[in-house]
């Protein structure tokens, strides 16, 4: 677990976000990257893996997924608060200098584009809560 230093998906993210998310959270979504809208694009997908994200306390606050649908061939990350609505960040990418998604937005639940990838492609997810106390996050990967 991490608190404020977010690590290499994180960086990814803060790459991908750099100039574009203020430190106030946004009132609304924003997507980055991708190749689609799982919600529309990839029907009966599951959890390939999770990973509960903690606060300093040690307290479970969330949670992130690492999803898969044959439908559309893609992986995507998914993040859950369990305390309510929260600036949420995840993201998804290929750790072998690959594609990436993320997702910003202010919510119980949001979730990136996804990503098109071989079933056999390693891939990881990353999730980050923002919360009055810091930033929590974990990353979880495929293999």
């Amino acid at each position: 677990m991490w608190r404020k230093t977010i690590g290499l998906a994180g960086a990814l993210v803060s790459v991908a976000l750099a100039g574009s998310v203020a430190l106030a959270p946004s009132a609304s979504a924003a997507d980055y990257g991708g190749d689609g809208n799982p919600a529309t694009d990839c029907p009966n997908a599951y959890t390939v893996a999770s990973a509960p994200i903690t606060n300093g306390s040690g307290a479970t606050i969330g949670l992130v997924e690492l999803r898969w649908s044959y439908a559309c061939s893609g992986n995507w990350s998914r993040t859950t608060s369990y305390i309510g609505t929260q600036f949420l960040n995840p993201g998804v990418y290929v750790p072998d200098g690959g594609a990436w998604a993320s997702s910003t937005d202010v919510a119980t639940q949001d979730f990136t584009r996804y990503l098109r990838v071989s079933p056999t492609q390693e891939v990881c997810a990353s999730g980050v809560i923002e919360t009055g106390t810091g930033w929590w996050g974990n990353t979880v990967c495929s293999h």
